[in-house]
């Protein structure tokens, strides 16, 4: 008996098949097979104890990376403090918004992305090839070849400076750059000083002894206003001076700075003019608030104002400028309103329900905010669109890509002018709707849109598109501050292409031409501005050449770091006289071989703005 109790505590530590055999009276199973079986036992728990400490190795071979939390502004877009001088660049992923729904797949917007992939094989393309290094006895025959051909398709590698004509002694050479900058603007004053006229000196006397003026008389508005902006430039445009200016039988009330006139003042002269049809009052301040107004539309219920501008009346209430429109709705024709921070609903609501007569020519809504409910009510209403031809929404709260597709809709071929500078929320999509329902479009400014991208404004200049009308042939456009990788040089060559064309509307016409626009010799650019675009190269400057040599008047090119001093002499050589102004601010890699050599020097006329003081191959002075 004791050998069995042994025997039975025996196979209990062995396992459940030797208590099994026991209990059935079968021999126990050898001491081999009873090793076995506690060695597979022990090797499962050893390979699950291996597995928990690979894991936790795994674990600690690579610790987790702390999130460390950046102080960002709330709208990137927004921000005066970017990652880079031209703004923040949403090309990483985490940049992108994962629930942005994909586009409709339109003529415009397969264009644009065929562009963006064009652009992508082209720079790999370019990568692989300045990685392939192969060298070729002819190489230097090659690059002279090369080089002559690059002179013959960029020309403005042929300038030279005339800096060394004009240095006639060694004195003028060994100048400093004081002397230098000093003999320029001598030059340039040479050339605007000019005799005042009889107009100039007579104004002139009657400021000098304004103060014995009792009043004006019946003169002409341009001499009323002129006189009032030499008060303005002394600052001697008070309430005494101002009523002296006015007369009861005025049509035109223009102030260009109502700061020095009170609300008292003002309110006694719009009483005492019946038959007012334009009112101008800029920087109005408290000159125009709601005893003003009450006084304005008890006593001139029947003029019939044409043009209201008000800009910076911080006094104007949203229901006084809601009855100004609803008492002259059947008149006004031009409606401007900037600054003026307590406008709202009831002035959308005012033009909405009283302007829908079509008589509306002009609208300028600047630097206000607006619900968004109420901004798109007002685009819905195609009766307020149907003749208007200028269009100013310049930085307003509330306005994106839909109501601003609504508005140029409605507006049609008919829209002349259109300004919607600094809406953050406007993308490519704005282009696409100016493209397709406004080609007759010739003034364009979109200044401090970050949205815009270089493909975008490909699709929208490039011709044909099928399905889309041609481009806007535009005669102004302003770029200045949008994303600095948005404008290159093909986007311009396609602008300036767009430009100078002939006014092409039949079908077989456009068929029939090769290229598809043709030139004409009186078209082109007037005004451009393309401010902090890094990209554009002198090739652009070459293309304004060719395109818009008799039309350029104005022209922006500060921050464009790749403009050299052969670029702009061969514009300024080539460009007639139209050309009066030309904007350098932060192009620091020009120097004196452009500033005096260039052919207009002593012309007087061109007026270069944003002149660095720079000696070559030293630093740069402002």
């Amino acid at each position: 008996m004791p050998r069995r109790s042994n025997r039975n505590n025996a196979t209990v530590a062995g396992g459940d098949e030797s208590t099994a055999a026991a209990d059935a009276g079968a021999p126990p199973p050898p001491p081999q097979q009873q090793q076995g079986n506690n060695h597979s036992v022990a090797a499962h728990v050893r390979e699950r104890q291996r597995a928990v400490a690979e894991r936790e190795a795994a674990r600690l071979a690579r610790p987790e990376q702390r999130r460390t939390k950046t102080l960002q502004h709330a709208d990137k877009r927004k921000s005066a403090v970017t990652s880079t001088p031209f703004g923040v660049l949403p090309k990483n992923s985490r940049d992108i918004d994962p629930n942005q729904e994909e586009e409709w797949c339109g003529p415009f917007s397969v264009a644009r992305q065929i562009i963006a992939q064009r652009e992508e094989a082209k720079r790999k393309r370019e990568e692989e090839e300045a990685n392939s290094e192969e060298h070729h006895p002819l190489d230097a025959v090659m690059d002279q070849v090369a080089a002559e051909q690059q002179r013959k398709a960029h020309p403005s590698l042929l300038w030279k400076s005339n800096l060394m004509k004009q240095q006639e002694n060694e004195a003028d050479a060994n100048a400093n750059l004081y002397a230098k900058r000093q003999k320029r603007v001598d030059i340039s004053n040479q050339g605007r000083s000019q005799v005042p006229s009889l107009f100039h000196l007579c104004v002139q006397f009657v400021v000098n002894n304004f103060e014995y003026v009792e009043s004006l008389g019946d003169v002409d508005h341009d001499v009323r206003l002129a006189i009032m902006k030499e008060l303005i430039t002394r600052n001697q445009l008070d309430s005494k001076a101002f009523e002296a200016l006015q007369e009861p039988s005025l049509e035109i009330l223009e102030v260009p700075d109502c700061i020095g006139i009170p609300q008292d003042v003002m309110a006694n002269a719009l009483k005492t003019m019946p038959n007012l049809r334009y009112l101008l009052l800029t920087h109005a301040g408290r000159c125009l608030g709601p005893k003003a107004v009450q006084e304005f539309l008890q006593h001139n219920a029947a003029s019939q104002l044409s043009c209201l501008s008000i800009a910076g009346a911080y006094l104007l209430k949203d229901e006084d400028a809601a009855r100004i429109i609803e008492k002259h709705a059947g008149s006004l024709q031009s409606i401007s309103f900037q600054c003026c921070p307590l406008l709202g609903a009831k002035l959308l609501q005012a033009l909405q329900l009283h302007m829908a007569t079509g008589t509306l020519l002009e609208l300028s809504l600047q630097d206000m905010s607006f619900p968004s409910e109420q901004l798109k009510a007002m685009a819905s209403c195609k009766e307020i669109w149907k003749n208007v031809k200028s269009i100013t929404l310049k930085s307003v709260g509330g306005l994106n890509d839909e109501i601003l597709s609504q508005i140029l809709a409605a507006t049609g071929d008919v829209l002349d002018s259109l300004n919607v500078s600094d809406n953050y929320e406007l993308t490519d999509a704005t282009l696409s709707s100016i493209r397709q329902f406004n080609p007759r479009l010739k003034t364009l400014v979109m200044n401090g849109i970050k949205e815009l991208t270089a493909a975008g404004l490909e699709a929208m200049f490039t011709h044909p598109l099928p399905g889309l009308p041609p481009p806007p042939r535009l005669k102004v456009l302003k770029l200045s501050s949008v994303d600095h990788q948005a404008v290159t040089d093909e986007v311009m060559r396609l602008v300036t292409a767009g430009a100078s064309a002939q006014d092409i509307t039949n079908e077989d016409d456009i068929a029939a031409t090769s290229p598809p626009l043709r030139r004409s010799a009186g078209g082109g650019l007037v005004q451009l501005d393309i401010q902090g675009s890094t990209l554009v190269t002198d090739t652009m400057l070459e293309q304004l050449v060719e395109t818009s040599a008799n039309s350029l008047e104005d022209l922006n090119i500060s921050y464009c770091p790749k403009i050299s001093d052969q670029g702009l002499g061969y514009l300024v050589s080539r460009m007639g006289p139209q050309l009066v102004n030309l904007q350098v601010w932060g192009c620091a890699q020009l120097t004196d071989d452009f500033f005096d050599g260039h052919d207009r020097v002593k012309d007087g006329t061109l007026q270069i703005v944003g002149a660095w003081m720079k000696k070559s191959g030293t630093r740069s002075l402002r």
